[in-house]
């Protein structure tokens, strides 16, 4: 599986955040869904470690994290396909925990399309409700309806190798929506297919998820599908969640170093603790980060700035040498050695990054609070 994925910047995330209070004042439908103390082992590695996770009626919350991590397992927990060690499972406050796949009521996509080769679209949405039994003239309309809901109404009677991923992907979503289940999960549904496609799917997911009201949780190792799609973000490492809140969030106020350096680009670099809640680096003195513990003064620290947090400019007595540049549209991503085995990326307008180019001495100046500081030897 693909680890692609870059992030976007704070504004852009802040505008694309949902809010849990969002979908509250509007009134969406859906159900509470609780994982409490969740534990899974595998010999002596611990696939969950003690997770608690709430989700609130119609809320989308995804899971990010490493391979690994413990977020796969987390959803084949709630859909009823791992067997917990220990913790319990609940939807709508009804416990589910020994409950069978089949008797929890949920629409589930996986990366895999498994769409029927033998049968339309129509028919592979509808099948779900044929096994349950359902009238003929009920299965063609509620198929039908989701078709329309998904975009699809035209592709109707083609069969899957008659349509590109996305739309596999499409019928797939539709399928699981079918049987108007009350949670839907996804587990990294739009990795296989390409960066535009996945763009514009994660879009319409969204929107039918909203439009559905149903809670969902979404599994991806994606950042940028993460914060652009979810109410909340749950950051995960070694079974544990780090991190829960929204995308600006988790993009700006870090709980720790893994989420920090987990999600979005981040320069680590040596500083040490001053006083007056502030920090030196790069001989510049910043504020702490808001709600940061007080440091001893004189502590070795490693501070921990976002690229668009470094500010260079031409300057022959410049510490910083750049080393290479890449061209992204409206920035310029700029690397700068500092000497030794030090370095720095910035993202600076591209208008000012041509004016630096390889070989160009410049100063450096960070700019603003940290993203993180921690002492070198927590950090480490």
């Amino acid at each position: 599986m693909s680890e692609l994925g870059t992030v976007s910047p704070p504004a852009a995330i802040m505008s694309l955040a949902g809010g849990v209070a969002g979908l509250a004042a509007a009134g969406r439908s859906g159900v509470r869904v609780e994982l409490v103390d969740c534990e899974r082992r595998y010999g002596t590695v611990a696939a969950l470690d003690r997770l608690s996770l709430t989700m609130e009626p119609g809320e989308l919350i995804a899971l990010l994290g490493p391979s690994g991590c413990g977020k796969t397992t987390a959803l084949r927990a709630l859909a009823g396909l791992e067997q917990l060690d220990a913790g319990s499972v609940r939807i709508d406050d009804v416990e589910v925990t020994n409950l069978p796949t089949s008797k929890r009521q949920l629409g589930m996509v996986f990366q895999a399309y498994s769409l029927f080769p033998n049968m339309t679209a129509l028919d592979n949405v509808a099948f779900g409700l044929r096994i349950r039994k359902a009238a003929s003239s009920h299965r063609r309309s509620r198929a039908g309806e989701l078709l329309e809901l998904v975009g699809l109404s035209p592709q109707a009677d083609r069969f899957p190798h008659q349509l590109s991923g996305g739309q596999q992907q499409r019928v797939a979503l539709a399928r699981a929506l079918a049987v108007s289940p009350r949670v839907l999960l996804l587990d990294e549904p739009l990795s296989a297919l390409d960066a535009k496609v996945r763009a514009q799917l994660r879009d319409e997911i969204r929107r039918i998820q909203l439009e559905v009201g149903i809670t969902t949780l979404f599994v991806t190792h994606d950042q940028e599908e993460a914060l652009s799609i979810a109410d909340r973000v749950g950051v995960m490492s070694a079974g544990r969640l780090q991190q829960l809140g929204v995308p600006a969030e988790i993009y700006e106020q870090p709980a720790n170093v893994f989420v920090a350096e987990f999600v979005g680009s981040v320069n680590r670099l040596p500083g040490t603790a001053a006083a007056g809640r502030s920090v030196d680096v790069l001989g510049t003195r910043l504020p702490l980060p808001p709600g940061h513990e007080i440091l001893a003064p004189g502590a070795d620290v490693d501070v921990l700035l976002r690229p668009e947090a470094v500010r260079l400019r031409p300057d022959s007595a410049g510490l910083g040498l750049v080393t290479s540049r890449s061209f992204l549209g409206s920035v310029m991503r700029v690397n700068v050695a500092l000497g030794g085995q030090l370095a720095v990326v910035a993202a600076v307008p591209a208008i000012e990054g041509a004016m630096l180019g390889v070989g160009t001495t410049v100063a450096v100046e960070p700019v603003g609070a940290p993203l993180f500081v921690a002492e070198r030897s927590a950090a480490r």
